[in-house]
């Protein structure tokens, strides 16, 4: 069953459903204590039978042959969250601890240059008297990409980032493997699947391009040379499934700095995705363990703990290519994981470190899709977790135990919005909830009199790891509600009056509590253009809606409200005749090129370029697109192969369209009582009129296209004429806020910011296909992919409601302020020119 098939309940990343706000953040609160005490006793309970001379933590707490430390494991799945533990909680002491065992670690089993080994407790000295070097390769890569990442994802450069460069420089320096390629560390596919992933990090982190010629060497090993379909077996969780996720990771890399190995990798690694979601998922999208890649079926049937790891890389080329069934894959099984209950499902014999991996894994693809079942689910497989913990802190006892601390952190923040305290003790109850709106309401109440600081979070995707985009990613922790420093905020505490804060102030906001006296706090972002104004009094018929039904409605009551403030309401249903002339007729290759004259009001004439194919047999219909130039362009600029709009009129009239444009480049209202924006809709609602008019053009397949203002107008004309199927719009998808400052203020018109955001326009699109095209090279102050995936968010919502989410999409390129005509004339070669008439 795909997603277009089911309804889901899908909100922005992290808002809650509709509900109580403040009963919401209190049952958060709950929670995310609970978590925080799991937490405690975790460390006291490990602590407990850390080695009594270095202080380092064992394999295991019995007391056998496992009483040693590695790294693959001690240092890899269970030190790293003792660490963050008291790095989130501010606990000084537990900080304490953690620097000495880390620098234990360094001090007593490095064995080759930075490279860790195995030390004994017992004799306190290495477990082997000679280093194997690929075992010591192996540790080092586990500890980079599951113990040190997850602290570098939490708080960026720092002593543990710095002994993770040096992991990852000395195990190239040990590369002692043959391959293709030449000399490799290791052709383990574990192993190169950590290295990918770590290695992707730090050339972000860092800069440096040696990590980025190290990752594309390993990615072309696997994707050209050492190609993972040619494998007996495909693993679909942990040892094995690393190289999947690393392999993503490489492609955003070629996506961001390498465009020709982008092209070359994309088809391989399509390929392997392609062959997981045929070969290796049931019914429900859930993953099997291992699938045969001669056959296509399971080698091992059972339901892998590590489905959300390998859908991670998914989401990631979706965000990187805008690819529709990829998502729409991850929101399938995200929709029915609800049907798997871990530690309870009759033939699941999974032990407690396997069910926190599958909520980390949910928990990651919840924050970019989430899906308000599943995280009830959530909720209900946590209730277990916690409920596994002995009264003495260990779970399992073996170094497995620090991976479900690592979940309940997750857990914790998704219910504090990712707002940490310091100190976090553990009588605190913090939790939070955030509306459609982005307003978040944090409920925090304290058992003994407290004081200390609040921290938000920040983008720290960007902000500490230098990340275009926060793609989804293994040993992360998602991004709940993030404040920016330069940022202002409304903070208001319950029966106070409001304070604008900065957002650093927020980093670090100093706060004291009562004893069992609960402080409701409320928190708004408050743009430049608008601080000074109510931020209630903005988009206030915002999509909020849960279903088709709402969204319906919701449609037809806003399309309403933005005529009326365009002053075009009685325009956009005309009743007087085009009366058409033609003007001039002049044969191209493949169409005719005619310039013709029209009413667009009663009282006014507008001319157009039409074309007509040349080749259109008698009596066959074809579709048609409304071609829009930009700022500083006129009705031919479209038809310019030389400029940034790439002759896409033309190439679309030499396909078979029939197109049309016209001038909608004016600054002067030219009847009293309209406005601006209204009249050049209403020019091209007419256009829409003159195509419908003519015998060649099939009425249901007529779409438009445009840059820049064009690309404004054709958000326009999408969402206020449904007669137009399929909209793509280029170099424009942004937010208002960024149109206020460096633009052309023709945008603006009275009550529209008061009514909508730009997302909202192009949700009245729905459920009619659309693109949107936004340039990785366009300059900050304009249309930039951030901003522009954040508003896609947005528009996502909608057509989920209405079943086909793949029918929005943002086409991120690598140019400027420019159309992708490759992207452009796919969008129509498939929802005009190859579809059937509806």
């Amino acid at each position: 069953m795909r997603l277009s098939s089911i309804l889901v309940l899908v909100a922005v990343a992290g808002v809650q459903a509709a509900d109580d706000p403040w009963r919401i953040a209190q049952q958060n609160a709950r929670h995310s204590q609970q978590a925080i005490q799991f937490g405690r006793r975790y460390v006291n309970g490990w602590l407990a039978h850390a080695d009594p001379v270095t202080g380092l933590l064992p394999r295991r707490v019995d007391n056998s042959a496992h009483r040693f430390w590695n790294a693959h494991d001690c240092a890899a799945d269970n030190y790293p969250f003792l660490t963050l533990y008291a790095l989130m909680t501010g606990d000084y002491h537990l900080e304490r601890i953690a620097r000495h065992i880390f620098e234990q670690e360094q001090k007593l089993t490095i064995r080759v240059d930075s490279l860790p080994d195995e030390f004994a407790f017992d004799t306190q000295a290495f477990k082997t008297d000679r280093p194997h070097m690929p075992s010591l390769i192996f540790g080092a890569a586990e500890y980079a990409k599951d113990g040190l990442i997850p602290i570098t994802e939490w708080i960026g450069p720092s002593p543990w980032s710095q002994r993770m460069t040096g992991l990852i420089r000395d195990i190239w320096k040990h590369a002692a493997v043959d391959s293709p390629l030449g000399k490799v560390p290791t052709t383990n596919v574990e192993v190169d699947g950590d290295l990918l992933q770590t290695m992707s990090r730090l050339y972000w982190l860092t800069g440096d391009e040696q990590y980025k010629e190290w990752t594309f060497k390993i990615a072309d090993l696997y994707l050209f040379h050492k190609k993972l379909l040619s494998f007996d077996t495909i693993k679909l969780r942990d040892h094995g499934c690393e190289i999947i996720g690393g392999l993503a990771e490489a492609y955003v890399i070629a996506a961001y700095k390498d465009s020709e190995r982008r092209e070359k990798y994309r088809p391989e690694l399509r390929a392997v995705l392609d062959f997981i979601l045929r070969h290796g998922v049931n019914e429900d999208g859930m993953m099997y363990v291992s699938i045969n890649t001669r056959t296509g079926e399971p080698v091992d049937k059972q339901i892998s703990d590590g489905w959300g790891y390998v859908y991670d890389a998914f989401l990631t080329v979706a965000a990187v290519d805008d690819e529709p069934r990829y998502h729409d894959a991850v929101a399938h099984a995200l929709c029915n994981c609800v049907k798997y209950e871990h530690l309870n499902t009759p033939g699941l014999d999974r032990s407690v470190d396997e069910l926190a991996d599958s909520v980390e894994g949910a928990l990651n693809l919840l924050n970019r899709l989430p899906v308000e079942r599943t995280f009830e689910w959530i909720d209900r497989e946590m209730a277990v977790l916690f409920s596994k913990q002995r009264p003495d802190g260990i779970m399992e006892g073996w170094y497995g135990d620090g991976n479900s601390t690592r979940t309940a952190l997750m857990y914790a923040l998704y219910k504090t919005q990712g707002l940490t305290l310091v100190p976090w003790r553990t009588d605190l109850e913090v939790g939070a909830s955030r509306d459609a709106d982005g307003v978040v309401r944090v409920f925090i109440k304290s058992g003994y009199p407290w004081a200390g600081r609040l921290r938000f979070d920040r983008a720290r995707h960007r902000e500490y790891l230098n990340m275009p985009i926060d793609y989804a990613r293994i040993n992360q922790f998602p991004e709940w509600f993030t404040v920016a420093g330069d940022a202002k905020y409304e903070i208001r505490f319950d029966g106070e009056s409001a304070r604008i804060v900065s957002g650093r102030e927020l980093w670090a906001f100093p706060l004291t509590l009562e004893a069992n006296k609960p402080a409701l706090i409320t928190i708004r972002s408050l743009d430049d253009a608008a601080a000074s104004r109510p931020a209630a009094e903005l988009r206030t018929r915002r999509y909020t809606g849960r279903d088709k039904d709402d969204a319906v409605a919701w449609q037809a009551d806003v399309r309403a409200r933005l005529a009326a403030a365009m002053k075009v309401t009685d325009l956009l249903e005309p009743h007087w005749p085009l009366a058409p002339k033609l003007l001039s007729n002049e044969r191209k290759e493949g169409y005719w090129l005619r310039e013709v004259e029209f009413n667009s009001t009663p009282t006014r004439r507008i001319k157009a370029v039409v074309t007509v194919p040349t080749a259109l047999p008698p009596g066959e219909k074809c579709p048609a697109v409304v071609c829009i130039h930009g700022h500083g362009g006129d009705r031919m600029s479209v038809y310019d192969a030389t400029g940034p709009y790439k002759g896409f009129a033309a190439v679309l009239a030499a396909s078979g369209y029939m197109t049309i444009s016209t001038d909608v480049g004016q600054h002067e209202v030219y009847e009293a009582g309209r406005t601006l924006m209204g009249e050049r809709l209403c020019d091209l609602v007419r256009c829409v009129d003159f195509l419908v008019s003519l015998p060649e053009v099939d009425p249901q397949r007529i779409g438009c296209a445009g840059l820049s203002l064009g690309g404004e107008m054709a958000m326009w004309l999408g969402a206020l004429d449904t007669r137009i199927f399929g909209t793509v719009s280029c170099g424009f998808l942004t937010c208002m806020d960024q149109m206020e400052k460096n633009h052309c203020m023709c945008w603006k018109f009275d009550g529209l910011r008061e009514l909508v955001d730009f997302a909202d326009i192009y949700s009245l699109i729905a459920p009619r296909p659309l693109q949107c095209q936004n340039g990785q090279a366009e300059p900050p102050t304009q249309f930039t992919v951030a901003l522009a995936r954040e508003a896609m968010m947005d528009i996502k919502r909608i057509y989920t409601h209405y079943g086909v989410p793949g029918y929005a999409g943002l086409v991120v390129h690598p140019g400027g302020h420019e159309v992708d005509l490759d992207a452009l004339t796919a969008f129509f070669r498939v929802h005009l020119l190859n579809a059937v008439s509806r």
